[in-house]
């Protein structure tokens, strides 16, 4: 025999119902919390200034899901050990020295020349050492010196340029005589300095010495005297019918006369008064019937004659 059952209240029954859409919706959130799908925003078109573009910009994030991760590519590594790289740098440079090195271009192969006239250019570029030698171990002040010791130049300047272009601007000493010892020839500038003669210049006065000591080597290092110099070039200048002139070291200097004597003028500046005093001497003499073998006029306060 059944025992009589209770009926439940409305107030149980309202309870459980609620008690079982209660489970029902947390058991519905597990479910969607383990699916979640990324969010896909398409971007809106703005327009308007930059400044406003700035102010309105958003940011767009992506949800993954639950333990997913995202992968960049990755660039291959390259790994260049340090004496790979000192050994290339090291072919590189020695390559381009070598290059420097050989490279005909930037050999001197002749100079620009300016300045000269009586010295040949072919000695003045052989003497400077500069001859096919590489632009690098050109020295302009030494190939200077060394021109300048060239016979004939008074001064001398050397400027290099890449690649191979080197500049000599001389200044050359200027004969004014032909300076004669023996069989030994030189030509003299006004300050009585000795250089090699090089041909005949027309217009040069000789002078021979003859006092010269014989067997002797002729010195060039030792100038001729300037008073002589001096005097024989004013001596041309008031008779330009001298062709040439003698000189010793105890008379000076002294011509061979037309009239068969030799006449003695010494040296200094002041031949005109010699001249005045020898050609009023020469008259006299004639008109005395006297031919001398030599008159002096070294001293034109003293002058004489022999016969």
């Amino acid at each position: 025999m059944t025992g009589p059952t209770t009926k439940p209240t409305r107030a149980e029954i309202v309870r459980r119902r609620r008690t079982h859409e209660s489970k029902r919706r947390f058991h519905s959130a597990g479910q969607a919390a383990t699916i979640v799908r990324p969010l896909v925003s398409r971007p809106r078109r703005v327009t308007g200034r930059p400044s406003e573009l700035g102010r309105n910009r958003r940011r767009f994030e992506i949800a993954l899901p639950h333990g997913a991760t995202l992968h960049a590519p990755t660039l291959p590594r390259f790994h260049v050990s340090w004496r790979l790289a000192s050994f290339s740098l090291v072919l590189l440079l020695g390559g381009m020295l070598a290059r420097l090195l050989t490279d005909p271009r930037i050999y001197v192969d002749g100079i620009n020349l300016g300045g000269a006239s009586l010295v040949p250019g072919e000695e003045i570029y052989a003497e400077s050492g500069m001859a096919r030698q590489h632009i690098f171990w050109v020295d302009p002040v030494g190939a200077q010196k060394k021109i300048e010791a060239v016979p004939g130049i008074a001064s001398a300047s050397v400027s290099v340029a890449w690649p191979n272009l080197v500049t000599v601007v001389v200044t050359e000493r200027v004969p004014v005589v032909m300076w004669i010892e023996g069989d030994q020839q030189w030509w003299v500038d006004a300050q009585g300095l000795k250089f090699t003669a090089r041909g005949d210049l027309p217009g040069l006065l000789p002078i021979t010495v003859d006092d010269a000591p014989a067997g002797a080597v002729p010195n060039s290092d030792k100038p001729a005297p300037v008073e002589a110099i001096q005097g024989a070039l004013q001596l041309k200048q008031l008779r330009s019918n001298i062709e040439l002139l003698h000189y010793d070291s105890l008379r000076g200097l002294s011509y061979q006369d037309g009239r068969n004597w030799r006449g003695y003028f010494g040296v200094g500046t002041n031949m005109d008064q010699k001249l005045v005093v020898y050609e009023t001497l020469v008259e006299d003499l004639l008109a005395r019937g006297i031919h001398p073998m030599m008159i002096s006029v070294e001293n034109p306060l003293a002058a004489y004659y022999r016969k």
